[in-house]
């Protein structure tokens, strides 16, 4: 009879230990959302976050980051986006690395191209419209966001 109770408290454990892992992952997130608040980043209604835009992009074109020649998943989203956007008559310029030159940054700076560096670390394509990006936007977000940045003058 001592070998039963050990079993009934393995099943117990196990769900104290899963509801436990759920909250601190759930606390984590808001963290994380409460971190993201604080660095100033503005975030379009486009879902498009404030960044530093990479060396050489344009201030007239959409760049899309993304790897060229791959049969990914990711690359032949990239293809469809830039397919939407060039018949939009949308500017696309495409890329697949990004960097960064900097003297003596400023606080902003370091933090815009430190979300820069994330948005493009999430996964291609990387979008980036002057001066906002987002990691695999929908075509339709990504054009969106282009006439909302010419519609405001940027």
């Amino acid at each position: 009879m001592t070998t039963v109770a050990p079993m009934r408290l393995l099943p117990l454990l196990l769900l104290v230990a899963c509801v436990f892992g759920a909250w601190r992952w759930w606390d984590g997130r808001e963290a994380a959302g409460a971190d993201s608040a604080d660095s100033g980043a503005a975030i379009s209604e486009n879902g498009f976050v404030s960044v530093r835009m990479p060396d050489g992009a344009s201030r007239h074109a959409v760049l899309v980051l993304a790897p060229k020649n791959c049969p990914s998943d990711q690359a032949r989203r990239s293809e469809a986006l830039v397919a939407f956007l060039e018949d939009k008559g949308v500017p696309v310029v495409r890329g697949n690395s990004i960097a960064f030159s900097m003297d003596d940054p400023t606080p902003e700076q370091v933090a815009g191209a430190n979300r820069a560096i994330e948005i493009f670390k999430r996964g291609a394509p990387a979008v980036f419209i002057n001066g906002m990006a987002m990691s695999d936007p929908t075509p339709a977000q990504a054009a969106a966001e282009y006439r909302r940045l010419r519609a405001t003058g940027r």
